[in-house]
């Protein structure tokens, strides 16, 4: 139990003063509140039962500043827990999130994004609390409780026997409900993660829900979900309510029990006087009062331990993709850009760890520098997956890619992306301005280029005639932009960090033939001898290119360029017919003429 929640101590490393300060502090204010009950005693015996005014003046005094005291070092005890707690949110969500950005894309199969919030943010919160509480109040108890049985033993020895079966009976039920409640929380968090994942879900395709009229279905979904998160809370909620009344109900009948032995014990003037027994109820009130304010500490403990462990579980993963210790760094200027597969198998590791059925099976293609090639086939038939291993997205399960004769897992990971250039499928910009986006991948490079990369992404009319121009505002995602105008400003974001090696995986499926055309010329224009591949499932994309791979099931079933494809492949034929061929021009005219 809070094996995870103990890993945090790490962090305090640097602040071990601090955090000894502290605990000193909260070790004078239970010192105080024992006095305070000391005193009590000297209060009734030597000045109320004796009519001394001068005693009961003085011990008045003493038990006040006493309270202050205590008062004050709470307090300060109090300012450091607020310190670490919010210390200790800081350095975990730091690390967690520079943990995530070293993340691959396979991690990140794993993880889903409402996961990953989850784990920034509600179990940060968490642990905040735990800490803030851990060093508030819970070394408080065990002070308390030992002082007190202390005085306990040496005051009233007679009736200690009431304070240790009080102590027992309330570790005991504490014992029973711990484990219930760490697991309630457990697998309160997993369901916290499919809720946000609905949430997330729901509100990023909100469109399409209301083009759809699916608000009752998405409300449906949403209030299972709602109710599978209920359900382990309120397990949780339950028994840390159950606590407090229990505490309470315990500390009533222990004082009255000590009253009723303790009081026979005065009126038979046996050993017992009243100043004594009432000190007596104020040391039992010591050992309960902390146990009770461990019922409110130990939940969060227990939430920050069960959140612990979902922060530890993404922060001890690795990345499925590491570079080697003896890394090359290849010079870009000096790159060709000759890409070749050699007899390449690749399948996607689900998070179970065994491999799905391969996704691309036996690639073997040669890319020469400079060439401009065309990536073509249906939906699932392994395009974006093949072009993924070129900048080692993912390896190879079998095989092996080379870029001039280098293999791609012997470059450094930073240094093969500044040779390789991707265009991703969602072409996603970030909220700021087209400057800041455009020079995302190199923001020190001149304007210049990047104004040539907009000529060759045929972004630069469309941005130059805005008011603002490159200060344009971008909102989030993109969305003041068309689908059209951010594939372009997608393209020109990676032209601008002038790659060797150029992937644009359906990156024109928003343009049309014409300007898709224009692109597509003037790519080369901008960067002579650029080696560029392009993955389409529009033949239009890529019928005037260099060379056309055609995959299948994950397979290459035809390659050549347009006009021997159309001679030797039915599929490539089969395709042609169906989006360009006269099949479909008889068609239109067909009903243009009805």
């Amino acid at each position: 139990m809070l094996k995870s929640f103990s890993r945090l101590f790490i962090i305090y490393r640097g602040y071990r003063l601090k955090l000894i300060f502290s605990q000193v502090l909260l070790f004078i204010s239970a010192l105080c509140m024992i006095g305070v009950a000391t005193l009590t005693q000297r209060l009734i015996n030597d000045g109320i039962a004796t009519g001394n005014i001068e005693v009961v003046l003085q011990t008045g005094i003493w038990m006040a500043v006493l309270a202050v005291v205590a008062g004050a070092t709470m307090a300060g005890t109090a300012a450091y827990a607020v310190f670490f707690a919010q210390g200790t949110a800081y350095i975990i969500r730091s690390a967690l999130y520079k943990k995530i950005q070293e993340y691959s894309f396979a991690n990140f199969d794993r993880y889903r994004t409402a996961n990953l919030l989850v784990r920034l943010n509600a179990d940060v919160n968490n642990i905040m609390n735990a800490v803030m509480y851990s060093v508030m109040l819970l070394l408080y108890a065990p002070f308390m409780v030992l002082i007190a049985f202390v005085l306990a033993l040496l005051n009233t020895p007679n009736l200690v026997w009431i304070m240790i079966l009080v102590t027992v009976v309330v570790l005991g039920i504490m014992a029973f409900l711990v484990p219930q409640i760490f697991n309630a929380y457990d697998e309160r968090q997993k369901r916290l993660d499919d809720l946000n994942n609905t949430l997330q879900e729901n509100l990023s395709g909100v469109r399409v829900v209301k083009a759809f009229v699916r608000e009752d279905l998405e409300a449906e979904r949403f209030g299972k979900r709602a109710d599978e998160l209920r359900k382990p809370a309120f397990r949780a909620a339950f028994r840390v309510a159950f606590f407090s009344p229990m505490l309470s109900g315990i500390s009533q009948l222990a004082i009255a029990t000590a009253i009723l032995v303790g009081g026979t014990q005065v009126l038979n003037n046996t050993g017992l006087n009243i100043g004594e027994l009432i000190s007596f109820t104020q040391y039992l009130n010591m050992v309960v009062m902390p146990l009770a304010l461990m019922a409110v500490v130990v939940p969060f403990l227990l939430r920050g331990d069960a959140s612990a462990g979902r922060i530890f579980e993404v922060y001890d993963g690795e990345a499925t993709i590491q570079d080697k210790d003896d890394a090359r760094v290849l010079d870009p200027v000096q790159v060709k850009g000759k890409v070749v597969f050699d007899n390449v198998t690749f399948a996607f590791r689900r998070p179970d760890g065994e491999l799905d059925p391969p996704a691309l099976k036996n690639i073997n293609l040669t890319i020469e520098p400079g060439q401009s090639i065309g990536i073509l086939g249906a939906t699932g038939s392994g395009k974006s997956a093949l072009v993924n291993l070129i900048p080692r997205f993912y390896d190879v399960t079998e095989g092996s890619i080379t870029i001039d004769d280098v293999d791609v897992r012997d470059i450094q990971q930073e240094n093969l992306r500044q040779i390789v250039g991707v265009g991703l499928q969602e072409a996603l910009l970030f909220q700021g301005d087209v400057r800041f986006n455009l020079k995302f991948g190199a923001p020190d490079i001149d304007d210049e280029v990047m104004q040539d990369a907009a000529k060759a992404a045929d972004s630069y009319g469309f941005v130059t005639n805005m008011p603002q121009q490159w200060e344009a505002p971008v909102a989030r995602r993109g969305y003041n932009f068309s689908g059209g105008q951010r594939q372009r400003l997608s393209m020109n974001r990676t032209l601008t960090t002038r790659p060797r090696v150029l992937i644009l995986d359906d990156s024109t499926s928003a343009l049309d033939v014409a300007t898709e055309s224009r692109v597509q010329g003037a790519i080369p224009r901008f960067a002579p001898d650029l080696t560029t591949v392009y993955v389409a499932q529009r033949i239009s994309a890529v019928i005037n290119l260099d060379n056309i791979i055609l995959l299948e099931n994950g397979e290459i079933v035809a390659e050549g360029h347009h006009d021997q494809l159309m001679e030797s492949s039915p599929l490539y034929q089969e395709i042609f017919e169906s989006q360009l061929g006269g099949g479909v021009v008889a068609g239109i005219e067909d009903e243009v003429s009805a």
